[in-house]
């Protein structure tokens, strides 16, 4: 799977992980984050540090069920020692300071990610469990996560475009 590429969940997926998530492709090797599921966890509490170049809503997102321990770091726009991912986000080394960041418009940090074995993500894919499409740098810092699975099948072309009418729950129609 190619980095800066986005992950829809097809509409009913049965793991509850990745129910309704969009996930972006940061490593080639089928690693990334989940873009919409932030926590409760303020920025400030975690990594004060990194507080003033959070994007809104500055709190820790949960990036996925894999090493939830450990911290990722995406910026946009990427600084000069990120390391590019594609789409205009880069991977920042937490560990190097927030000055390192350097002038980031906006980063966001992610307890967490998403991994799949050799092959597994490309199974899932032609499974039908997964619609792949290009990513946009504003996808990784939305202010508007809860949306955002919706907003990014409205921005697609043909049949993939109405899903963004998709009810939360199909039963009670």
């Amino acid at each position: 799977m190619e980095a800066g590429r986005l992950l829809l969940a097809v509409p009913g997926m049965l793991d509850p992980h990745f129910d309704a998530t969009v996930v972006f492709i940061f490593d080639e090797g089928a690693a990334g984050v989940i873009l919409n599921r932030p926590t409760e966890l303020p920025l400030a509490a975690a990594v004060p540090e990194w507080e003033h170049l959070a994007a809104d809503p500055a709190v820790v997102f949960w990036g996925g069920p894999v090493q939830e321990e450990h911290a990722v770091a995406l910026a946009v726009p990427p600084p000069p020692r990120a390391e590019p991912v594609g789409a205009g986000v880069g991977l920042v080394d937490l560990r190097r300071g927030a000055e390192d960041a350097g002038d980031a418009a906006s980063v966001r940090i992610f307890a967490g990610y998403a991994g799949w074995e050799p092959g597994q993500l490309e199974t899932e894919i032609a499974q039908g469990g997964w619609f792949v499409v290009p990513a946009q740098s504003g996808d990784v810092v939305s202010p508007d996560p809860s949306g955002l699975w919706r907003n990014i099948f409205g921005r697609q072309k043909g049949w993939l475009r109405r899903y963004r009418t998709y009810p939360d729950d199909p039963g009670l129609n």
